[in-house]
C-alpha cells in the first residue's frame, strides 16, 4: 500500500529556471508497506531535514509534510537545484510532544546524521518511525518501490521530475490486542467492547539519540532505563463513541480472536527485567435475548521480557472473556465475567 502526496513551490534565491520542489512518493516500512493514514493512525505527518554535504537547507529546523485532502503537502517545501546531490533524513509522526535536533558526524551529511529525540512518551497510539532510506524517481507509480535501507543520498533530476520514495523503520515496539470469548461462555453471553485503555508507569518525555550512517539503518539506539514511577500514563486504544471502523464498533465478540486495528506502541527500555503494562477494558454483557445486563470493567497485567520490547518488534496479546467460575456456572458467574490474557 502506498502514500501519495506533493508539495507546492516557494521562491528563494535559486534561479527560477533551476527551481524544483521535492514531492513525496511512496512511503513504506522496513517490515512491510502500510497505508498511512489509516484507522489506527488517522493524522500522520513526516518531518524532514534536507542537506547538501556540508549544510542543511532552509528551513534548517525541518519541513513538516502533512496528509490532508488526499495528498501530502508542506507549508515550507524544500526548493532544490536540478542535477544536484542532496541528503534526506527525518522521522514520523511529527507530533507536538516529540522533537528532534540534528547534527552531522564531522559536519558531513553524506556520512549520516545524529537525531536527538526528546519528549518521547512511554506508550503511544502513534507509530513513531525514523527515515532509513530514500529513492528519487521521475514519476509516481502504483507499484511498491524497492528502497535501499541506509541510502540517504540522491541526485535531483530536471524540474518536475523529483519524487521521493521513503523507507521508514519503527522506533518503538508494537503491541497488537485481540479479544475472544471462551467457547462455552459464548453460548450463554455476548460481549460488546466499549473502552480499552493502556496504562504505563514509565516516565514520559525521555530522550534518545538515533545515529544513522550511510549504508546502515536504525541499529540499536541506547534507550534510557525508564524506571517505573507513581504516575499513570494512559493511552485510549478504543472508545465506542469515537469515529472508528464500523466492523469494530458493531461486531460482538465471538470465540475466534477479533484483532482490533488499534495498536499501541511501547518505548524500548535500556535495562533487563520485565516490562509492565496494564490494560483496562470496559464492556457490556448481553444475555441470549440480547438484553443488556450491565457494564463491567476488567484490568489485565501485561508483562513482557524487556529484551522483547525492541524497535520494530511486534507482540500479539489475546484477551479471553471467561465466566468467573467455570465448574458450577451460576447466573452470577455468567453475568460477571473476567478477562484473562495470554500471548497468541
Amino acid at each position: 500500500m502506498l502514500l501519495w502526496g506533493c508539495s507546492g513551490s516557494s521562491g528563494d534565491d535559486v534561479p527560477p529556471s533551476e527551481q524544483s520542489s521535492l514531492q513525496l512518493g511512496a512511503v513504506t516500512r522496513t517490515n512491510g508497506a502500510i497505508k498511512i493514514p489509516n484507522a489506527a493512525n488517522p493524522a500522520s505527518s513526516i518531518r524532514l531535514f534536507l542537506a547538501t554535504q556540508t549544510a542543511l537547507l532552509e528551513p534548517v529546523t525541518g519541513s513538516t509534510y502533512a496528509y490532508s485532502n488526499g495528498q501530502w503537502s508542506s507549508l515550507s517545501p524544500f526548493i532544490v537545484k536540478e542535477e544536484t546531490p542532496y541528503y534526506l533524513y527525518g522521522y514520523m509522526s511529527s507530533s507536538s510532544s516529540i522533537s528532534a535536533t540534528q547534527s552531522a558526524p564531522d559536519g558531513d551529511y553524506s556520512k549520516g546524521i545524529d537525531l536527538l529525540f526528546t519528549g518521547l512518551p512511554a506508550i503511544t497510539s502513534e507509530d513513531i518511525c525514523v527515515l532509513v532510506g530514500v529513492q528519487r524517481v521521475e514519476a509516481l507509480s502504483s507499484e511498491t518501490p524497492t528502497v535501499t535501507e541506509g541510502q540517504y543520498g540522491f541526485r535531483t533530476g530536471i524540474k518536475g521530475k523529483n519524487y521521493l520514495n521513503l523507507l521508514m523503520a519503527h522506533l518503538y515496539a508494537k503491541m497488537k490486542v485481540s479479544f475472544k470469548i471462551d467457547p462455552t461462555y459464548a453460548e450463554l453471553r455476548s460481549i460488546r467492547l466499549k473502552n480499552i485503555m493502556l496504562t504505563s508507569k514509565y516516565a514520559d518525555g525521555e530522550s534518545v539519540t538515533v545515529s544513522l550512517r550511510s549504508g546502515q539503518g536504525i541499529g540499536s539506539p541506547a534507550f534510557p532505563s525508564g524506571s517505573e514511577g507513581a504516575v499513570d500514563h494512559n493511552v485510549i486504544l478504543f472508545k465506542s463513541s469515537a469515529v472508528i471502523p464500523e466492523k469494530v464498533l458493531d461486531k460482538t465478540l465471538g470465540d475466534t480472536p477479533l484483532a482490533l486495528d488499534l495498536p499501541a506502541y511501547c518505548r524500548p527500555m535500556g535495562l533487563a527485567g520485565t516490562y509492565h503494562l496494564t490494560l483496562t477494558t470496559t464492556y457490556d454483557v448481553y444475555d441470549t435475548k440480547n438484553q443488556n445486563l450491565g457494564e463491567r470493567t476488567s484490568e489485565n497485567k501485561i508483562d513482557f521480557n524487556m529484551a522483547e520490547v525492541r524497535p520494530g518488534q511486534e507482540k500479539d496479546i489475546v484477551l479471553t472473556v471467561k465466566p468467573t467460575y467455570l465448574y458450577v456456572l451460576s447466573e452470577y458467574d455468567a453475568d460477571n465475567p473476567t478477562i484473562t490474557s495470554g500471548e497468541e
